[in-house]
């Protein structure tokens, strides 16, 4: 609360000084953010293009769109503006309440590769391993980077492992970060949940440093604190042993609560023959905070917490990343660029408020659960160059990764017949400790040439040899024809290969999983263990997939644009975690090449900008995305449930519609979402399982600014504002509207409720 009341006043000091000051008009790009011709470097190596004729499907996010939608996390403002961008947030889900997991096209979150300023960005080292989106992967944590150090970002809708290698299946998201065009600038952000807790205090700093000949150093230094809300329906499990009284306890459920200090360095120094050195600091730490599911004193059966007790898991997350990197630009044209880039993700877990039932009333209340990291590092040589009317880029990759299981306190695994480690979350033991390393280098070509000035061929292959899954080469081929002046056909083909990541090759645990209410010890194993391959697991393969995108951007006038693709995509061989093996009434489970599967859709997006009278300014942007996964065949036997998971339980269809009015000095910007329908599964005590159907949800987010001075803009706004919560399970029992859970962990909007703020940025 101490941070939430600092930000307060910060505004209400900020938004109360320099009345005085003439105000001004902005300019037209800041005005309407879309309408400028916004350039995007990513889909092809020949250079940045307005990303409207770009040969292949790509939204842009400008800094100003960033600004007008009021949002401070990455993974919000994707959310916000991208159709088919999926980020729900579970909870009682051990890491993933705390890294929730993001998809595009419901795809998988390891099939999307993330670049900074073109530069790959490690991914984290948590494995999803509950029942949640992106079950049996491990994704880029988004919420890494700060929002203020950003200038735009680029969403490439388009397989690309042929361009940027491994884990490009669905597509590519690239930041680019800010350059040293950008004034000084401090902001500031508090807001609550309407229906309680959510309480939220954000504080950034952006500063830059000009250096000479237009070189600069940019320092971005961002502080969040996110109180947790509590949406829990009742617990109705059998509270009390025989004859002892007392009132029901309940497991709060919702978002954590989570502090989180972000970081950014990024510069560009120039010196003579056109070289540039490049340098791009991150880091990022989380502290953050969630329960698992009550223990009654029925479950404990101990003196030690006679009323039972909630345990806490408590997650500590260290994110750094490093790039340095020099490029020159030659006489004829041509440049080339050598880079480093080193990043990783620790990951540690901490339980509090518990004990280790093994160890009865003698049993530590707070353990050291142990640890996750991946290590990432990546060194590029490219090179491009122009002959005639072919551009022509190659170059080469080579990535090194490392990734670790640290153990836990002893206390925390220690295990009898029965129970086993700290409740809650148990550590990791030494049985689970790893530390596995791989290389793979990789040489690319990309070539563009126009054939006429209304048709533009791209075309791409890339060559990558794994050290644990050996060699593959793919291909790309694009072509975008001017059929009009305002019309504009395109297509691409490409095939891709996403090799099995270290987590999913070497993760182990023993934990609890609920299964028709009831806590139930549940081991996952490596896939090349002896004990997984009596129970049927084979070594892992890598990911195989087809990609196809055609499609059209209409421009009718500067004001108008519309753009509509159809994509197809196939995948052989999906990892994902096995059905559950029950033997002696233990769970077990391991990482398989489980499913073949087709993904296919369309997105469509429309862009309006209409100048009124009085001198404002109103756009529209209407986006649409339906994207449906099917299952062609399972390399075995698969429950309801995993193939739901897959084909099901994201919305196939999500709309976005964005109106903004701006007449200086009053800005606002209106979203309206429909995200669409999806099923989940119930198990019973018997492992019947049954679908059941989530209706469509609306939402509607509201952003009011009004510019105080030509430095100072103050806003009030709120996401969701109309208070709009997802369906709940019918009444079936546990997991039902009388149960802990009532709604579904795949909920795309979560279940906190209209969410209220204030916010400020001041320039200087």
């Amino acid at each position: 609360m101490k941070h939430i009341a600092l930000s307060l006043m910060t505004i209400s000091l900020l938004c109360s000084s320099l009345h005085a000051e003439d105000l001004s008009q902005s300019s037209l790009e800041d005005l309407m953010g879309m309408e400028s011709e916004a350039k995007a470097e990513v889909g092809s190596r020949s250079g940045s293009r307005d990303f409207l004729n770009s040969i292949v499907p790509i939204d842009v996010i400008t800094q100003a769109q960033i600004q007008k939608s009021g949002q401070k996390k990455l993974t919000q403002i994707l959310s916000y503006y991208i159709p088919g961008f999926n980020s729900p947030t579970p909870a009682i889900k051990d890491g993933s309440d705390h890294v929730p997991a993001s998809t595009l096209r419901g795809l998988n979150p390891d099939q999307v590769l993330v670049l900074i300023n073109g530069k790959r960005l490690h991914s984290s080292a948590l494995l999803h391993v509950n029942d949640t989106i992106g079950r049996g992967t491990s994704g880029v944590n988004l919420n890494t980077i700060a929002v203020a150090s950003i200038d735009h970002i680029e969403i490439l809708r388009d397989g690309a492992a042929a361009q940027y290698g491994s884990d490009a299946i669905a597509g590519v998201i690239n930041i680019i970060l800010k350059n040293g065009n950008y004034a000084n600038a401090v902001s500031s952000k508090v807001g609550a949940n309407l229906d309680g807790g959510g309480e939220s205090a954000q504080a950034d700093l952006f500063v830059t440093i000009p250096l000479e000949y237009d070189g600069y150093i940019n320092i971005t230094a961002d502080v969040q604190t996110q109180n947790k809300t509590d949406r829990a329906g009742i617990d109705t499990r059998d509270q009390y042993t025989a004859g002892v009284a007392g009132t029901t306890k309940t497991t709060p459920l919702g978002q954590p609560e989570a502090t989180n200090y972000l970081f950014i360095a990024n510069s560009q120094a120039y010196y003579e023959n056109d070289i540039t050195f490049y340098t791009t600091a991150l880091t990022n730490y989380q502290d953050s905070k969630n329960n698992a599911y009550f223990r009654t004193p029925k479950d404990a059966n101990t003196t030690l917490y006679p009323d039972g007790f909630l345990p806490i898991i408590q997650t500590k997350m260290l994110d750094y990343s490093l790039t340095g990197g020099i490029t020159q630009t030659l006489n004829d044209g041509s440049s080339w660029d050598l880079s480093q880039t080193v990043g990783s993700n620790d990951f540690h877990y901490y339980v509090n408020n518990s004990m280790n039932y093994s160890m009865g009333v003698t049993s530590p209340t707070s353990f050291d659960a142990g640890s996750l990291s991946n290590l990432q590092s990546v060194t590029n040589l490219d090179y491009k160059t122009q002959i005639d009317a072919l551009k022509v880029a190659f170059g080469l990759e080579y990535k090194y990764e490392n990734y670790k299981i640290v153990a836990g306190d002893v206390a925390s695994n220690v295990v009898d017949t029965n129970n086993t480690g700290s409740q809650g979350f148990p550590g990791f033991g030494s049985e689970n400790e790893v530390d596995a390393s791989r290389n793979n280098y990789s040489v690319y070509l990309d070539l563009n040439y126009n054939f006429t000035e209304k048709l533009l061929f791209d075309g791409a292959v890339r060559f990558e040899d794994y050290s644990d899954f050996g060699s593959t080469t793919n291909y790309k081929l694009a072509l975008s024809y001017q059929l009009q002046p305002a019309l504009m056909l395109r297509a691409s083909g490409s095939t891709g290969f996403k090799a099995p990541t270290l987590s999913q090759s070497h993760f182990t645990a023993t934990g609890t999983t609920v299964r028709a209410g009831v806590l139930k010890l549940t081991n996952t194993l490596s896939p090349s263990s002896p004990l997984a391959i009596s129970l049927g697991a084979k070594s892992l393969k890598p990911e195989l997939s087809d990609h196809f995108t055609t499609g059209l951007v209409y421009k009718p006038t500067e004001n108008l644009s519309l753009s509509s693709d159809y994509f197809y995509t196939k995948i052989k061989d999906r990892i994902m975690l096995s059905s559950d093996i029950l033997q002696n009434n233990k769970i077990y489970r391991y990482l398989t090449n489980a499913v073949n599967t087709k993904t296919q859709g369309v997105d469509v997006r429309v862009d309006y900008v209409y100048a009124l009278e009085n001198g404002a300014n109103l756009s529209f942007n209407g986006a649409f995305s339906y994207a449906k996964t099917e299952v062609l065949s399972f390399n075995g036997t698969a429950t309801v449930a995993e193939k739901n998971r897959i084909e099901n339980a994201q919305p196939k269809d999500n709309l976005k519609l964005l109106f903004n009015y701006d007449l200086q000095p009053i800005n606002v910007a209106l979203n309206v979402n429909r995200y669409g329908a999806f099923k989940d599964v119930y198990t019973d005590s018997n492992q019947n399982e049954f679908v059941y159907d989530f209706k469509a949800q609306w939402s509607t987010d509201l952003d009011i600014s009004y510019a105080v001075s030509k430095k100072l803009t103050c806003a009030i706004g709120g996401t969701n504002i109309l208070n709009s919560y997802p369906s709940q399970w019918p009444n079936v029992g546990y997991g039902t509207t009388a149960s802990i859970v009532p709604y579904s962990q795949y909920s795309p909007l979560g279940y906190s409720g209209a969410y209220y703020y204030l916010r400020a940025v001041y320039e200087f």
